[in-house]
């Protein structure tokens, strides 16, 4: 069926769509200009920076290198005189016509050098020389200036370099005088060829890229710079010895930077051309193509609000005219899906019950509903996991159909996954505890017959109320029975108020401890025979400012709802051992024992949590006892046997708490890893009304002291139940006639004589 057009909302005022979409070509070219009018510039320029940087460097390596092979030159002209036995006896004053024969204009052009000297052993100069119009003129002043230059003593290898004479560059090389083998040291050679701008042009081979002179301006290190036409690259020339005298200095024009500035421009003024180009076109073909068409199909769009069996106008023979004919295909399609999907909205499609927004709906402003029962199927997890998912989907089936069956008057819903309602108009009582027992019986699936035990809550009004309250109302009672462990919990104003009192609780417990108030109670665990005390459980309290001592059998399933029981056993864990561990000053033996939920057990790092905080704490793991219940370990086997196997391994005892309560099994005393079982207080007050209860205790206790474990009986009340675990030989009992929980101080004060803590639990 079709929906009712619901009302039209006020118009909104009109938005150009011109101007939007000018707006947005507007967004599109702005950061495309910014890109390609500065940042692409500016990207360029960088690059014909680096380009040029580039350049300078390699033509300053170039220039370096020539010169460096002009001063090898002069090294190896230098050593072929000064290895050589002529030029050792001339320096020993045994050789006078050495000079004669070599100190000629060819042993200057022929090595290309300018000036010529040698010194004897003890530093005399011997010859000086250099080449004047073609004759050999003497150079002593130059030569001593030059000999000068060079390091004392000189190093075999010999030394070069260039040094500034006189305002005048020079290339200088000098060697130790040696015989033909390369013994004797007998004075020194020197030769040095002037670097004139012609010289230094040679050496370059006349390169036009660049030019190069020397500067006496010798900077440290390289040091380049960029002026506006020319840049320029100062590299320091090694001095024979000392400081460098002299740069090299090569210069380039910039004629790439110049011609990247001319680039860019050019770049920046046809991209405005092309952006100015392409924005008048796109407004254009938009305005004439697009914009007139959609103004059409916005006319037809706000009839169709009117008129849901209106259309588009799908006549254009562009793509929008085909828009336009699939949005008309899909509006067709809509309104039969829609009464589809209302359909199914209102139905679960497992168990053909409403679901929860369909009853709401079908009993919209209805205030005649008279009772609300919800019903909750337990452990649909755990049958999934062993049966598969078609069990669970047939029993939550079978069960629809049993509370279909309660007649006309009643709706029955699906509120969840689990959770089943059944809401009654009609006027009278429903009993819903003879329902719940109607639901409950046993249902005969493939699997055979099956039983189940169900939870449920109910609410009534007998004079009428919305369906929504009452809903709210049994979901209360169901919450109470569930934290309770109840069949059945029924709605009364008092758990209605107890309900708002725990919603008021679970936001004020995050801060309890911060407060101060939460506090940890201990109660003594005896040894039957002789009274000591072997142990101490620590019992959570928490006393609120408005309601006073607040019972943990009612903050504690808050905290595991909300998830706040994480923080909250921790600080438990904690306050307790660091407790007990000062107690320790007085009693050395002093251990604890901690209870731990369910939620806490089943985390991934529960153990190493617990070993961290003992460490934190400096304490020894034999001081720890944590207390599980079977029904927690049930609900991961594995997960909860390596926590509590990893426990024991470091020495923290492990105890079963509440055996005897629920389906407890015999068999788990030997699967489970183990040191202390406790017998629910319920298992022994039973073995008071009979003897075969009692001899049921008396053989578990049997089976957990022959398996090795120390069996203890909690609730004993009075001294007649104490009497009879002597009689059924339990070592030890705890509970109200023995101490009621104390602080630590508190209990420790009233400790009778006597009454020691024993190492041997």
């Amino acid at each position: 069926m079709t929906s009712p057009v619901p009302p039209l909302t006020p118009p909104r005022s009109p938005q150009s769509l011109r101007l939007q979409i000018l707006a947005l070509l507007l967004a599109l070219f702005v950061p495309l200009g910014v890109s390609a009018l500065l940042v692409i510039p500016e990207l360029m320029k960088a690059r014909f920076w680096a380009i040029e940087r580039a350049q300078l460097e390699q033509a300053a390596q170039i220039a370096q290198a020539n010169l460096l092979a002009e001063q090898d030159r002069v090294g190896l002209f230098v050593l072929n005189f000064s290895l050589w036995s002529e030029t050792f006896d001339y320096a020993a004053g045994r050789n006078p016509g050495y000079l004669a024969a070599n100190l000629v204009p060819g042993t200057f052009k022929g090595g290309r050098v300018d000036y010529w000297g040698i010194e004897a052993p003890d530093g005399r100069l011997l010859s000086a020389a250099t080449l004047r119009a073609e004759r050999v003129a003497p150079a002593t002043a130059t030569l001593e200036a030059l000999f000068a230059q060079l390091p004392r003593p000189l190093p075999p290898q010999g030394a070069s370099g260039v040094v500034a004479l006189d305002g005048r560059p020079l290339v200088v090389a000098a060697r130790v005088i040696t015989r033909d083998d390369g013994q004797g040291r007998g004075g020194v050679m020197l030769l040095a060829r002037e670097l004139t701008p012609a010289v230094l042009s040679h050496l370059m081979y006349g390169q036009r890229a660049f030019g190069v002179r020397l500067s006496r301006d010798a900077p440290l290190t390289p040091d380049t710079r960029f002026g506006p036409d020319e840049s320029t690259e100062r590299l320091p020339l090694r001095a024979p010895s000392g400081p460098a005298q002299l740069a090299l200095e090569v210069r380039q024009t910039r004629a790439v930077s110049q011609a990247g500035a001319a680039t860019t421009q050019q770049l920046r003024l046809a991209v405005i051309l092309a952006g100015l180009l392409t924005g008048a076109g796109l407004l254009w073909f938009l305005n004439r193509r697009v914009l007139r068409v959609l103004e059409g199909y916005k006319r037809d769009v706000q009839r169709i609000a009117q008129d849901p069996a209106h259309r588009l106008d799908s006549r254009d023979r562009t793509e929008l005219g085909l828009l336009a004919g699939t949005i008309n295909d899909l509006l067709d399609h809509l309104q039969t899906r829609e009464a589809q999907l209302r359909q199914r909205a209102q139905h679960d499609e497992l168990t053909g019950a409403y679901t929860l927004a369909g009853l709401l709906e079908r009993l919209d402003g209805d205030q005649t509903v008279r009772s609300a029962l919800v019903v909750e199927v337990p452990r649909l997890q755990e049958w999934t996991g062993l049966y598969g998912e078609h069990f669970v989907d047939t029993l939550i089936a079978a069960l629809a159909a049993r509370m279909r069956a309660a007649g006309p008057p009643h709706l029955n819903a699906r509120l969840s996954t689990s959770t089943l309602a059944l809401v009654t108009r009609a006027p009278g009582q429903l009993d819903p505890a003879a329902l719940l027992e109607q639901l409950e019986q046993p249902f005969r699936l493939s699997e055979g017959e099956v039983m189940v035990k169900f939870t449920a809550g109910y609410a009534e009004a007998p004079e009428g109320l919305s369906a929504q309250i009452l809903l709210r109302h049994a979901g209360i009672a169901l919450q109470h029975a569930l934290d309770h462990h109840e069949h059945l919990g029924l709605f009364t104003e008092t758990l209605l108020r107890r309900s708002q009192e725990a919603h008021l609780l679970e936001t004020q417990l995050p801060g309890a401890a911060a407060r101060g108030e939460l506090f940890v109670a201990y109660q003594p665990v005896i040894e039957v025979n002789t009274g000591a005390w072997v142990t101490l459980e620590a019992l959570l309290r928490w006393t609120h400012p408005v309601f006073g001592p607040v019972s943990p059998a009612t903050f504690v399933p808050i905290a595991e709802r909300s998830g706040q029981i994480y923080a909250l056993g921790d600080w438990v864990l904690r306050a307790a051992v660091r407790e007990v561990l000062q107690a320790r000053a007085l009693w050395p033996q002093a251990r604890v024992n901690v209870n731990v939920s369910p939620a806490q057990l089943l985390m991934p790092d529960f153990a190493a949590r617990v070993l961290a905080a003992l460490d934190a704490l400096q304490a020894p793991a034999e001081l720890l006892t944590v207390e599980v219940t079977e029904s927690t370990v049930m609900q991961n086997v594995s997960l909860a046997c390596t926590h509590l196997r990893r426990l024991r391994e470091a020495g923290v005892r492990v105890a079963l708490d509440d055996f005897g309560s629920g389906h407890s099994s015999l068999g788990v005393l030997t699967e489970l890893p183990l040191d202390v079982v406790k017998l629910d207080r319920s298992f022994l007050r039973a073995t008071l009304t009979g003897s075969r209860q009692a001899a049921l205790l008396h053989g578990a206790i049997r089976l957990a002291t022959d398996l090795g474990l120390r069996v203890v009986a909690e609730g004993v009340e009075d001294q007649a139940m104490l009497e009879r675990l002597r009689e059924l030989q339990c070592t030890y009992a705890q509970g109200y006639h023995i101490a009621r929980p104390q602080p630590l101080a508190t209990l420790l004060a009233l400790r009778p004589p006597g009454a020691e803590i024993q190492r041997e639990f």
